[in-house]
């Protein structure tokens, strides 16, 4: 997981983080949050648990700025440039998908079958046992 596979991140570990991260970096921009810290990823996420830690951080910032964002909220500019907020949520989606491809490629060339290939087995391994 940690090996340097030429990937955009090197690493699954890293290609993994970095998704991650920015996720909280544009959903912290957008919320008007202190910014997040450089993670060492390296440093930072030696084990499984630290990775599943940040992860749980994420979410829960996640869901508490969602929760509050209207449907006017969407066409509001972000910043000083002429993108509104629900393009920047589009970014954060598309980045994902582009780096959950890469991710599922990685995996293959090493013959690990991935554990969540879609967003309906997402639904079901993770969020409908963590809401019921």
């Amino acid at each position: 997981m940690v090996k340097d596979r030429g990937a955009s991140f090197g690493s699954i570990r890293n290609i993994f983080l970095h998704s991650v991260g920015a996720e909280q970096f544009w959903l912290r921009r957008l919320a008007r949050r202190r910014k997040a810290k450089r993670r060492d990823f390296d440093r930072d996420f030696k084990d499984l648990e630290s990775m599943r830690k940040f992860v749980h951080e994420v979410e829960a910032e996640d869901r508490a700025y969602l929760s509050k964002l209207g449907a006017k909220d969407l066409n509001r500019i972000f910043a000083k440039r002429v993108i509104r907020v629900e393009d920047v949520l589009m970014h954060v989606v598309e980045e994902e998908i582009h780096h959950r491809g890469e991710l599922l490629c990685l995996m293959w060339q090493i013959d690990i079958e991935p554990p969540l290939k879609d967003w309906f087995d997402w639904i079901s391994e993770t969020h409908v046992k963590t809401s019921m």
